[in-house]
This record gives C-alpha cells, sequence and structure tokens, in this order.
C-alpha cells in the first residue's frame, strides 16, 4: 500500500472521533502501477440525527399511514392482533408519545367500513407526530412502501375515518 504519510484525522473541532477508512481500488493510475488507495475520515451520525421533524400546514397530532396491506389481509383475527401490536411498537419507536392506535377492520358482513387500509396513529403532541411523520413516510413495510399524511383531529375524534 502506498505510503500516507500523516494519517492524523483532521482538527475540524468535532466532539465525535473521525474514524479513518481507506478505500482500495482495483483501478491504477498508470499503466503496470500499484492499484489506487484513498484515504477518508467519516463521523458517525448519531441515529435518528439526521432526521428532523418536519412542520407543513395542516400539522396535527394524529397520523393516517395508507399502502401497508390489503383490506382482505385485517380478516385473519390473528394477523389483525400481530398487526395492532406492531403498528403500536413502531409508533412508539418512531415518534414517541403514542396515544392511541386505530386500524379499521372490514366488517364479517361485508358492509363497507371507513377507514378500511389505513392505520392512525394519535399522538400527545404535535413535536412527536411530525417527528413520526418524518420517520414512517416512504418507509418499507413487508414488501410496500408506506405513504403518511397528517389526518385531522377533529375528524379522528368523531370516529370518522373516511378521509
Amino acid at each position: 500500500m502506498a505510503n500516507h504519510g500523516d494519517l492524523s484525522p483532521p482538527a475540524d473541532g468535532g466532539s465525535q472521533e473521525l474514524i479513518p477508512v481507506i478505500y482500495q481500488s482495483p483501478y491504477s493510475m498508470t499503466p503496470q502501477g500499484p492499484p489506487c488507495s484513498w484515504l477518508f475520515y467519516y463521523r458517525p451520525v448519531p441515529l435518528g440525527g439526521f432526521r428532523r421533524p418536519v412542520y407543513e400546514d395542516g400539522t396535527t397530532r394524529v397520523l393516517c399511514l395508507s399502502q401497508m396491506f390489503s383490506p382482505d389481509q385485517l380478516e385473519d383475527d390473528e394477523y389483525y392482533q400481530k398487526f395492532c401490536r406492531r403498528m403500536t411498537a413502531e409508533g412508539q419507536r418512531s415518534g414517541g408519545k403514542l396515544r392511541r392506535t386505530v386500524v379499521p377492520r372490514p366488517d364479517p358482513s361485508g358492509a363497507p367500513v371507513a377507514g378500511v387500509g389505513k392505520v392512525f396513529l394519535e399522538y400527545a403532541d404535535i413535536d412527536s407526530a411530525a417527528y413520526s411523520k418524518t420517520m414512517l413516510h416512504w418507509m418499507w413495510f413487508e414488501g410496500r412502501q408506506v405513504f403518511a399524511v397528517f389526518y385531522p383531529e377533529d375528524k379522528f375524534a368523531a370516529g370518522d375515518y373516511d378521509g
């Protein structure tokens, strides 16, 4: 390997240690020359440190997640219970102060039920909901890409999940 001289990381005043990484290329700079290598330094980003909550017009304490499953999957009682537990855990992990999880389920008689195919997460405050939306929007779940939007609190409180 080529002599890299001083391998000390640059002094940038950061509080977390820089980690050296040497990249060995299969290519050389000259014909018949040795492969090139580069020395990089990186500072690991704390988990969640790179995502900040995004506040937008209409930000509420309620999130509506869609495109996560097909409604007929929820007809199985065992799958439904497991899915609700997973959504509650995911909501707590992604945003923190989760108050309630609502997963509307198809009616066994076939009568239409508002909100079937969606997951509603109610948070204790707007900050938790905004952070959760940042974490969950475009996340992959069981091979499907999740779409997260804020949902009106008054409609959620009234049990109106069709929107």
